[in-house]
């Protein structure tokens, strides 16, 4: 009996550690923003970029500094 448990428990560990996971290790293309008008004379425009989340990709939107 106890050799049947092991072997299940081992069978289910097995099979749960086969799950694959994805990763994205590239970042998606960059989105398309509207520029708007210079709040005032000088303004610089910094362009949106993805940076990395937890667990995927997050967009920051572009600013106006």
């Amino acid at each position: 009996m106890k050799k049947i448990i092991a072997v299940t428990v081992l069978t289910v560990s097995l099979l749960g550690s086969a799950c694959a996971a994805r990763v994205a290790f590239v970042p998606p293309a960059p989105r398309v923003e509207v520029i708007g008008v210079a709040p005032y004379r000088g303004a610089v425009w910094y362009s949106g970029r993805w940076v990395r989340g937890r667990r995927d990709w997050v967009w920051v939107r572009g600013y106006w500094r």
